[in-house]
């Protein structure tokens, strides 16, 4: 069945209905304004886990857990990234290309919100592996973010994510995003895992875990080497 696009700015009524279902989404990968959570990122070569931190802003830390990534993070403050590494003192800033693939492309996921990073330029009606979905076609909010573009499709029973494109600036396809069924973390719905599929031909799958309420320190967002 052919999908009918309902644009926005003619009908304003449904703007509030796009933002509704971004917040939706939204709760599933942040359930509370600051929590912590495992993630394990594998793909072909290797399985690795890290903790994410994240707080009320929107910034995101992610420590190693696995014995390779130990002493290892990735901090995202804003809409800028960097590496910390063992042994050295100067963060590595990590650029909007590096930060689809790997660890960097969890930590990318990890500090996406829909609502807050995109504009719902259009919303339609669409089918998608056999379920009555909402698809809408957003447009960053900011220049900075590695995707401009996002086409996202949500199933209708339950306002659950089901799939998500990735689009550069260019309009290439960087990465699609597949999100799993929801789990339950203290009475809370949460995602319980996604899978990355890069334009490549490379697959990473994401799973979420152990899912903790608050718990996060300021000082752990701070900067080697940073003023105070």
């Amino acid at each position: 069945m052919r999908a009918t696009i309902l644009l926005l700015a003619a009908l304003p009524g449904l703007a509030q209905s796009g933002e509704e279902i971004l917040a939706r989404v939204d709760r599933l990968r942040h359930p509370w304004p600051a929590f912590t959570v495992e993630l394990t990122v594998k793909d072909a070569k290797a399985s690795q886990r890290w903790k994410v931190s994240a707080r009320e802003n929107g910034d995101a830390r992610l420590d190693g857990l696995s014995e390779k990534e130990k002493g290892r993070a990735v901090l995202l403050r804003g809409d800028q990234m960097w590496l910390l590494l063992p042994g050295t003192k100067r963060p590595v800033k990590v650029t909007p290309q590096q930060r689809l693939m790997g660890p960097a492309a969890g930590g990318d996921v990890a500090r996406t919100r829909f609502r807050e990073d995109y504009a719902v330029q259009a919303l339609a009606e669409a089918t998608l592996d056999e379920r009555a979905c909402w698809r809408l076609e957003l447009v960053a909010k900011r220049p900075a973010l590695s995707a401009r573009h996002v086409s996202l499709w949500v199933v209708k029973e339950g306002i659950l994510p089901l799939k998500a494109e990735f689009r550069l600036a260019s309009g290439r396809l960087a990465r699609t995003a597949h999100f799993g069924a929801p789990a339950e973390a203290h009475g809370q719905a949460v995602l319980s895992g996604m899978v990355l599929a890069e334009s490549g031909g490379g697959r990473v799958e994401l799973a979420f875990g152990h899912w903790t309420r608050g718990g996060v320190a300021p000082a752990a967002f701070e900067l080697p080497g940073e003023d105070r």
